[in-house]
């Protein structure tokens, strides 16, 4: 059994990572199991509570946006990482080495890496947070590291490394070089991965067909990798000394491998998972050379302490989840039976711990995870890594073991395409973690001698999920930069208006992932310009579409014929809007302007929505400018909350319009530091006028309208939620 105080760092770790949200709920867990004199359990639960309270705490003391360093900037380099093709050079400024700046670079001379001094030329601009729930959070994620800044140089290379941080930093180039140059290119990129902890440079069929057999751990170094090589060398140095007739060949086989594991680490660029396994086969190696056998959990908890202590807010980040929670998990599984209903149960057990986690943070699930990591995790175990290794460490005089292990990677790949043809990753959405954590949850109380909770903790696990699930009608301005993307779902139905341009494509996916939506029933594109229909296409390769809906106007060529083409090519069809409009769960699409006439710019062919819900409604107005609006003239109704047309330029936005509309709130899709300078100030000006607030996607990231509660509200990502109040509005003919 672990010890006391390995058990409450774990359990302040987890509080840590599930702040703030369960402050409140742990405290008064805690103080209720204490009251009920069983301080075996309370103990933990509130190392739980004191972890998400000093978690929330260090949430908002990260919050604050440190002084921007000056330009150009001289510091010392603490970080220098092989990222695909890019090189990421980490400075600490002189004036400032608390907040770190990242620089990405092209190429690394010789000489560049962790302590040579630097001068970084060019602008700095912060690293943005996450803009819609299920997108990266850079700025968050940055933060944990104490990186604020981010550059693109050029970086001046003042004074060198010195010779072992050089020596470290080449290694990895040539070993990128010698994976890069092999006869199998696919095999050794993915090589490249699994060794190197390069993702970046992993094919992306290879990072989907892993993915969505629940094996994308395989591309993360970590207990896989560095405790095979440890194994390997322990079993090789045993032997030796063995031979050479050692009285105790294991302690001298654990000091001989033991330096191999930070080594190794630092060739693989020391990620999160790296250093996890690295400070847990190091500690084992050294107390097996002091003649003990420590647990494993014991070796957990040190690996957690010692993480979190150079790198607290790792806690919140996925990757220490899924990592510290796949192998405690492990650790406490129960044991026994043949070799095959242990690696059985092994799979299992790790697939029940992750799911919650990946789930919350990518809204997806792969169920076929434990039967496809009984064949990939051996086969990349036993065969592509240590054989990888191998082919590095001899990769001076031959290329033949890493040629080999090129083809043994694409066969791992093989195998997970096979496997992701039975069953695919699914789309679950955040909401569903608690209920995924149902099972684990169960076992774990069960476990403890609690089987009251047992019961009933999965029940309260699965309310809490149908709690999380959006009801009623919800419109949703999803940011994806300078463009337009608007979800709208009611009664199990989506619909979607607009899908950005194709290079948010990726986020908006991700968003769509998180928020559990597996099918759009239909595609609004209110008009043809990319930053409107861009992302159709990275959309519908991935989600099924009922239809999609265009104002008809008749264009073969271009991008929109390319466009139209890849619709059919998924089978689906693109149709005129109905007439009339029509409905979507509890809410009503309405088209008010249709069947533009001839002669009319493309902004101004815009179809322009108003959804309507039980509780407000919402007016889509697509990039109409002035003779667009000319044409909505006393057609429009009051809606609730207006999308300002054409992202708030100049030519739009007027009087009239705002007007007939008088809504409570108007929402500004709008691209962060766009070069157009919208919203316009003077739009601006004209809704302050009317005293009409305004909410923007590159300020407040992605706005939830909802339209079904008794009154009609609006929050957004950075924005508390807030009613919205009927407004009394002069008649239009009052307007100038």
């Amino acid at each position: 059994m672990p010890r006391p105080w390995i058990t409450l760092a774990l359990c302040l770790s987890l509080g840590v990572c599930l702040a703030p949200p369960t402050a409140i709920a742990a405290t008064v867990a805690g103080l209720a199991l204490l009251l009920a004199r069983r301080p075996g359990v309370a103990l933990p639960i509130a190392a739980v509570a004191a972890g998400a309270w000093a978690g929330g705490a260090t949430a908002r003391w990260t919050a604050a946006q440190p002084p921007r360093p000056p330009a150009p900037l001289t510091g010392t380099v603490t970080d220098v990482r092989l990222v695909g093709e890019r090189v990421a050079v980490q400075v600490a400024p002189d004036d400032q080495p608390a907040w770190q700046v990242v620089v990405w670079q092209g190429f690394r001379p010789r000489g560049l890496a962790s302590g040579a001094r630097v001068r970084v030329r060019g602008p700095l601009t912060p690293l943005p947070p996450a803009d819609n729930p299920g997108n990266l959070d850079a700025a968050a994620y940055a933060a944990g590291a104490w990186v604020a800044w981010r550059g693109r140089g050029p970086v001046t290379l003042l004074a060198a490394a010195p010779a072992r941080a050089e020596a470290t930093v080449a290694a990895r180039v040539q070993a990128r070089r010698r994976l890069a140059h092999l006869a199998h290119p696919f095999g050794g990129a993915v090589l490249t991965g699994l060794l190197l902890g390069d993702r970046a440079a992993v094919p992306p069929a290879a990072v989907e067909a892993l993915a969505a057999t629940g094996a994308g751990h395989l591309l993360a170094v970590s207990g896989l990798h560095v405790g095979g090589l440890a194994a390997v060398l322990f079993a090789l140095c045993w032997r030796i000394s063995r031979r050479l007739g050692a009285i105790r060949p294991d302690r001298w086989a654990a000091w001989l491998a033991l330096p191999a594991v930070p080594a190794f680490v630092l060739l693989a660029q020391a990620p999160l998972s790296a250093r996890r396994a690295g400070w847990m086969v190091a500690g084992l190696l050294v107390a097996r050379a002091w003649g003990r056998r420590p647990a494993g959990i014991e070796l957990l908890g040190l690996a957690a302490l010692v993480v979190l202590a150079d790198r607290p807010q790792a806690v919140t980040e996925p990757g220490f989840q899924l990592s510290f929670g796949a192998v405690g998990a492990l650790l406490l599984a129960p044991s026994g039976g043949g070799r095959l209903r242990q690696a059985l149960i092994a799979t299992t057990v790790a697939w029940l711990a992750t799911a919650p986690i990946q789930a919350w943070h990518f809204g997806t699930a792969a169920p076929l995870a434990p039967l496809a990591n009984l064949v990939l995790t051996p086969l990349a175990a036993t065969l592509v890594v240590p054989l990888g290794l191998l082919g590095l460490l001899l990769s001076g005089w031959t290329t033949a073991p890493l040629e080999v292990a090129a083809v043994a990677a694409e066969a791992l790949v093989a195998l997970a395409e096979g496997f992701a043809t039975w069953a695919d990753l699914q789309i679950v959405g955040a909401h569903a973690a608690p209920a995924l954590a149902a099972p684990i949850v169960a076992a774990g109380l069960w476990s403890a001698g609690l089987p009251r909770l047992a019961r009933w903790g999965p029940v309260g696990l699965a309310l809490w999920s149908a709690w999380l699930w959006p009801a009623g009608v919800t419109v949703d301005f999803v940011a994806v930069g300078q463009g337009d993307a608007t979800v709208v779902r009611a009664g199990g139905q989506t619909l979607l208006v607009d899908a950005g341009p194709d290079r948010a494509a990726r986020a908006l996916l991700g968003y769509l992932r998180h928020e559990g939506v597996r099918r759009i029933d239909t595609v609004v594109l209110s008009h043809r310009h990319p930053d409107h229909y861009g992302g159709l296409v990275g959309v519908a390769a991935a989600l099924p579409i009922g239809e999609v809906i265009d104002h008809g106007v008749p264009d073969a060529g271009g991008p929109w014929g390319r466009l139209a083409g890849e619709l059919v090519r998924h089978g689906v069809p693109v149709r005129r809007p109905p007439p009339g409009g029509w409905r979507l769960g509890d809410a009503h699409v309405a088209v008010l302007a249709a069947d533009p006439p001839a002669g009319l710019a493309e902004n101004d062919r815009s179809l322009v929505l108003r959804v309507a819900g039980p509780a407000g409604s919402v007016l889509l107005t697509g990039d109409v400018e002035g003779p667009g609006e000319a044409r909505l003239a006393g057609r429009v109704p009051p809606s609730t909350v207006l999308k300002a047309p054409h992202h708030g330029s100049n030519t739009s936005s007027g009087p009239r319009l705002l007007a007939d509309a008088c809504p409570a709130a108007v929402v500004f899709p709008v691209g962060r530091h766009n070069r157009y300078g919208f919203p316009h100030p003077a739009v601006l000006a004209r809704y302050a006028a009317r005293a009409i607030p305004g909410w923007r996607t590159d300020l407040d990231g992605r706005v939830r309208v909802r339209l079904h509660d008794a009154a009609p509200t609006i929050e957004a990502m950075r924005r508390a939620r807030q009613p919205l109040a009927p407004r009394g509005c002069a008649p239009a003919e009052a307007v100038p």
